[in-house]
């Protein structure tokens, strides 16, 4: 499956930067699949990942030049507030998830997952808090957190379709909460 996507960049001044990306996914087993992300920028790759998932395993993490450091998961994607580590949900992994309880949002019904990453490194995450969709198990809303008290980004699922009885995210949304920029992830659904 290809999605195609534009990255729009909304800087604290009003500057908007725009990037398209194309999203590419591959099953490759029962339990395994890999997403590709391509950054283009004035008709050029500027930006090439491939995240391998599988059930049970961390992700995998490949830059066009092999494979990542785990630091450079976290450095920004097509110059916005998403890291690639954002996108493969690389908290999931974590082995410390606590449910903390239910509560509505975008009126769903929603757990809240915290998720501590027990070892963080330097300019890491050190635990995420989210709003997982009861009934069809999609993060809605996340809090994201390093050493600071206060949420360092924030995550939102801007729009939903339903098409064929199944939700579709139009856009999603990632808030720098230090600098104010905004990171719109728009795709383009047939």
């Amino acid at each position: 499956m290809v999605i195609r996507a534009t990255m729009e960049v909304i800087l604290r001044e009003g500057k908007r930067l725009n990037t398209d990306v194309v999203i590419q996914v591959e099953k490759l087993g029962k339990a395994e699949w890999q997403t590709t992300y391509t950054a283009k920028r004035d008709g050029e790759i500027s930006e090439y990942w491939r995240v391998s998932h599988g059930v049970g395993q961390r992700n995998r993490y490949e830059k066009k030049s092999g494979l990542a450091k785990r630091a450079e998961i976290y450095y920004s994607l097509a110059r916005s507030s998403f890291f690639i580590a954002d996108l493969g949900t690389d908290f999931l992994h974590w082995p410390n998830q606590v449910a903390l309880k239910t509560q509505r949002r975008k009126s769903r019904l929603c757990y809240v997952l915290e998720s501590r990453n027990p070892k963080p490194a330097k300019g890491e995450y050190h635990r995420v808090v989210s709003w997982v969709d009861k009934k069809t198990g999609g993060i809605l809303l996340a809090d994201i957190y390093t050493e600071e008290p206060k949420p360092v980004k924030r995550f939102a699922v801007k729009g939903l379709t339903k098409k064929n009885g199944q939700w579709q995210v139009d856009e999603m949304e990632m808030r720098d909460t230090k600098t104010g920029a905004r990171s719109r992830l728009h795709f383009h659904l047939k």
